[in-house]
């Protein structure tokens, strides 16, 4: 479990590919994502001063400090799909997509 990484892959990336949004409304959904995300490094911020604090052992933050720098990239990479949807980039619509997937099929 420690020694070999394993595929953890949040259910949100995936979500993306899967749902039949209209650009304008995945652009309101992640930017809603974002301040939630945004949010919660402020709490996880607040949790790693307190326990900095308390001069714990740093083994007993390592859970913290993975869920902080995590929850931290993510939003970066948010902006950058948020960026793209901004400027048009991707351009799809849900008829194409639905589309794509018929042809998959």
């Amino acid at each position: 479990m420690l020694r070999t990484p394993k595929q953890e892959f949040p259910e949100s990336p995936a979500a993306l590919s899967q749902l039949l949004l209209e650009p304008a409304e995945m652009l309101a959904a992640l930017d809603d994502r974002r301040d939630q995300l945004a949010a919660s490094l402020r709490a996880l911020d607040t949790t790693a001063a307190t326990e900095g604090a308390r001069r714990l052992p740093r083994i007993t933050m390592l859970e913290s400090e993975y869920l902080q720098a995590v929850t931290a990239a993510e939003p970066a990479w948010l902006d950058g799909v948020v960026d793209d949807l901004r400027a048009g980039r991707p351009v799809w619509s849900v008829e194409q997509l639905t589309a794509f997937a018929g042809e998959a099929e």
